[in-house]
């Protein structure tokens, strides 16, 4: 047995020496290309194995190579990657130079910077430079199609209307449901992007999953969109000057009405509601105003940007300033804007200090829309008739034979405006610690300042004058401002060891605090010339213009102490660990606090060596998966939780009257989300595409629990019920060809999200509010309603189905059934660019599918009940007489609309932008003297929408088009781009 164990032994040493002989010690120095400097923590990594190890502090190395050991790879952040032979030597230098492209990859998430390869979350990134040109005043509806899992609905096109934005589905019912909007580390508010230039962004990243989202805890429920601003390089200083002007019209419109003829004949055969008289009729029928031309015009877009940047090692700095000019469609509404930005960065030994600050004033004019009001402008466009026109022979404005107001003279004569003034930044300190490499602290504090000053001008003369001011008049003006601050502080610690880990942790304190307050006022009695102030009457009791004022103001808070873990192994596999803990005011006063986390994994397939043979194919592969917990304390009301009482007089007497139960449990509302998913690229790195699939739940969701009715309070809003969004992503990016002439790239973007609500109030199975429900096991804001069978033949009655689905004429909500939902379910977006010798044209088409819309609009011009005013071409078609097949029931039918006639698919398809431009070639611009870079361009925005849809735009944020559509602009604009 000992001879046998000795045999063993010799053996094994016998094997170890022919191992280690077989091995090869390779040893060099990496260093920087631009500088000689040696290049700390670069990888190296025999190719096809395991083995590897990483450069010291002054950039050298040693590795142990196998005997089947043939390249070395070098790879380091922000660097190109490099693959050398490993030859007879024993010593192995390289240069390394920087990577445009990879620095182009690295993705900023707000508190840290990753590259794509270490990124473990789901985190899309849209480049500035892709939608910087684009003449929209509210940067976020260029958002649309770009991402996925990122759904942009513009709802209006008023200049400088916010979009609504949704990430990955609804979370919540009664909550908010926008994505936190982060600024250079400042959260902004979507409703004062109209103050803010796009064209100063860098990029902006949409972060989607826990693992991104949980480092924001309770503020990251929703998503969250990280704006960078632009940084200046050091070198020379570049000024650049962009100059864009346009024309906008509107959209065509599918809702088809009656003109004169039609109309008239329609009024005769329903008895002649007006009595017109043969003369009458004679003169009427000279007259077919078509309401679009009167109510709609060209609008015009005009804007300016000067930008300056540049510096030394040492500082660099960004300048800009801008004007944006857009005039809609609509008279009487515009926005014009005015923004200046200071970026400055500087080092000074182990500190270094930051800037960022961008300040903006804009006026804004609008007119009301999404309503059915008789005095909104935007509704006589469907509802005043055609014989009858906005002015008289006299150049008077016309009072409508129906009685309705001139919705011209309510457009021209009543104004509305708002100014606003905002401003916007940060300051950074940090602090390199000598004593311990790899050791940092960095302090960041930042406002977000915004005040609205609004004035409403109601004139005495229109229909809104003499209806809610009894023919006074009134001119109203109001105040507020809303500033909110961050306060972020951290230590952060990074080191590489062992030659094949990397590891940091980062600790972190954060204070966000926001007051808002606001005044108004409201006079009567105008008089004279004046539309401001000086025409007020003075109120007093005798002659009843006394003002009306009012006034009120919020304030909360949030404390954070949150962690952030890295963790590295051998280059290829990576581990992020988030854990936050957040305390939020709005909530009692023992729950306020909530814990959220994450975990997140990703692996480099492509590094491993059963992938040899196939990096020809798939160049690089990664797998990551995660899971974690993020918090929604983004109620509408900051005092949702706290006992409430308001003033109430009794009798005579003043005193105070509760207004709102307490409810100390009230508490987040807690989304916790699975994502997994693989990026891969191929042809050489040319086409490069992501899969992800997601399962978020949201518990604890915020809903009205019915209270007893001896209480007197109907409902508390309080933590029950349980909402899933789960779906698939996919992107596609990169170049069909790609040659040094011409390039062909192109990109699609997929979304598919399921929502369904898995549990509500009280075991409740279902909620029903007006025409939506949401029902356990489908999903939110499903639409329900009778649906419609037509028209019965034999009398002309409209027929139903019950929810049997048999056939009747008597119509009975209690046959209403889910029709479909007008959450989107499928969404997204293509496009691509041809580029050859400095003339590019590109294109992009987002698209929606799936959602149903009910159209309230509709229903208003098919209502045979309102004859006084024109209606839908469709009323034509109405039954007439037995055996006529029809959808239109006999006039004196009794009218339903909440039903499936007026419910419409939401499906469009919509060329967002095209665009051409032209570089001149160097050669020429340098000769023109001191210019470093000259573009011209032309494009165009929502030129065309292909949809099945009845009315202006399909793009209705809750799914309902009440009425007073303003339609998205339809913008052409030519440009130019001189760089200094």
């Amino acid at each position: 047995m000992r001879k046998i164990l000795l045999l063993s032994f010799a053996l094994v040493l016998i094997l170890m020496q022919q191992v280690y002989a077989q091995n090869k010690a390779v040893s060099g120095k990496v260093t920087d290309q631009s500088t000689g400097q040696g290049l700390p923590g670069v990888s190296v990594v025999v190719k096809g194995t395991s083995v590897g190890t990483a450069t010291s502090a002054d950039g050298t190395y040693t590795i142990s190579v196998p005997a089947e050991g043939r390249t070395l790879v070098f790879r380091f952040i922000g660097y190109k990657t490099i693959e050398q032979a490993i030859g007879s030597s024993a010593s192995m230098n390289v240069t390394m130079g920087i990577d445009q492209q990879q620095l182009s990859e690295v993705v900023v998430t707000g508190y840290t910077t990753q590259t794509q390869r270490e990124v473990v979350g789901s985190i899309s990134t849209v480049k500035a430079d892709e939608i910087k040109q684009t003449p929209i005043a509210s940067f976020d509806q260029a958002l649309q199609g770009r991402a996925p899992g990122i759904l942009v609905q513009a709802n209006s096109g008023q200049p400088g209307a916010a979009a609504n934005i949704v990430i990955r589905g609804k979370g919540s019912i009664m909550g908010n449901n926008s994505p936190l909007y982060i600024m250079d580390g400042v959260e902004i508010s979507a409703a004062d992007f109209a103050t803010i230039n796009p064209a100063d962004f860098e990029s902006m990243t949409v972060l989607k999953d826990a693992s991104a989202t949980s480092i924001y805890g309770s503020r990251g429920a929703n998503g969250v969109v990280v704006i960078t601003t632009r940084k200046g390089l050091a070198g020379k200083t570049r000024i650049n000057y962009d100059v864009q002007y346009g024309f906008s019209n509107a959209p065509e419109n599918k809702l088809e009405l009656m003109n004169t003829e039609q109309k008239l004949q329609y009024e005769l055969q329903r008895g002649n509601p007006y009595d017109w008289t043969d003369e009458d009729l004679a003169r009427l029928r000279k007259v077919d105003t078509n309401w679009e031309d009167v109510f709609f015009e060209t609008g015009t877009t005009k804007n300016h940007t000067l930008s300056a940047s540049g510096g030394s090692e040492k500082t660099t700095y960004y300048l800009s300033g801008s004007m944006f000019d857009q005039t809609g469609t609509v008279p009487n509404t515009g926005l014009e804007r005015y923004t200046g930005r200071a970026n400055v960065e500087s080092n000074a030994g182990n500190f270094n200090f930051g800037l960022n600050s961008t300040f903006g004033y804009s006026e804004f004019t609008n007119t009301s829309e999404a309503n059915s009001g008789i005095a909104a402008p935007l509704n006589a466009i469907r509802w005043t008739n055609p014989y009858e026109t906005p002015y008289d022979e006299a150049g008077n404005y016309t009072q409508m034979a129906s009685g309705q107001p001139n919705a011209l003279q309510e457009l021209l004569e009543n104004k509305n405006l708002r100014q606003q003034l905002k401003g916007v930044g940060n300051i950074y300190v940090g602090y390199e610690a000598p004593f311990l490499k790899g050791l940092s602290f960095r302090t960041t504090w930042g406002g977000d300042f915004t005040s609205n000053e609004t004035s409403v001008y109601v004139s005495p003369d229109t229909y809104s004058g003499q209806f809610s001011t009894g023919g006074s008049g009134s001119y109203g003006r109001g105040y507020n401002r809303a500033f909110r601050y961050t306060g972020t502080t951290s230590a952060s610690y990074s080191t590489a060891f062992g030659g094949e880990h990397t590891l940091s942790v980062a600790l972190y304190n954060e204070i966000v605090n926001r007051k808002y307050s606001g005044l108004s006022f409201t006079g009567y009695g105008l008089g004279g010339a004046f539309q401001n102030e000086a025409g007020i009457t003075p109120g007093n009791a005798t002659n009843g213009y006394i003002p009306a004022v009012g006034g009120g103001g919020t304030e909360n808070a949030l404390l954070s102490y949150f962690t952030n873990i890295n963790y590295g192994f051998r280059d290829r596999y990576y581990l992020t660990i988030g854990a936050r803990r957040d305390g939020s005011s709005r909530f009692g006063a023992d729950r306020r606090f909530a814990n959220f986390g994450s975990v997140g994994l990703s692996w480099i397939v492509s590094d491993e060596p059963f992938m040899e043979g196939l990096t020809d194919v798939f160049n690089d592969v990664k797998f990551k998966v995660s899971y974690g917990s993020a918090g929604n304390q983004a109620l509408e009301d900051d005092f949702a939780s706290r006992e409430l009482f308001g003033r109430s007089v009794y009798n005579g007497v003043s005193g105070l009257a509760q207004r709102q139960l307490a409810n100390p449990l009230l508490q987040w509302e807690r989304k916790t989300t699975f994502n997994t998913g693989v990026e891969f690229s191929t042809l050489n790195g040319r086409l490069a595409a992501t899969v992800e699939y997601y399962n978020a739940i949201t518990s604890d969701l915020f809903l009205d629990r019915q209270l007893s009715r001896t209480t007197g309070y109907p409902a508390l809003l309080s933590n029950v019920g349980k909402l899933q969004n789960r779906g698939v992503e996919l992107a596609l990016n990169g170049d069909i060809v790609a040659s040094p002439n011409f390039t062909w790239s192109a990109n699609v973007s997929l979304t598919y999200n399921k929502n369904e609500v898995k549990e509500l109030v009280g075991g409740e199975e279902e909620i029903v509010d007006g025409l939506y429900i949401n029902r356990v096991g489908e999903p939110m804001n499903s639409l329900y309603v009778v649906r419609y069978a037509g028209v019965n033949p034999q009398n002309g009655n409209p027929q139903y189905l019950t929810k049997d689905g048999e056939i009747t004429e008597t119509y009975s909500p209690n046959d209403r059934v889910i029709v479909g939902t007008v959450e989107t379910p499928f969404f997204g977006g293509f496009g691509t660019s041809l580029n050859f010798k400095g003339l590019e044209v590109s294109t992009f088409f987002s698209f929606v599918t799936g959602n149903k819309l009910f159209n309230n609009d509709r229903a208003n011009v098919e209502n045979p009940q309102y004859l006084w005013d024109n209606l839908s071409l469709a009323m034509l078609d109405e039954w007439q007489k037995e055996g006529d097949i029809t959808d239109v029931p006999r006039p004196r039918a009794p009218f339903r609309s909440g039903t499936t006639r007026f419910v419409e698919n939401g499906d469009f398809l919509r060329l967002r932008n095209i665009n051409v431009s032209y570089a001149l070639p160097q050669a020429l611009v340098n000769s023109l003297g001191g210019l470093r870079s000259v573009r011209v361009f032309a494009q165009g925005q929502n030129l065309a929408t292909w949809t099945e849809f009845q009315g202006f735009d399909p793009e209705v944020t809750d799914g309902s088009l009440v009425g007073a559509q303003y339609p998205a602009l339809r913008t052409l604009t030519f440009g130019l781009n001189v760089g200094f």
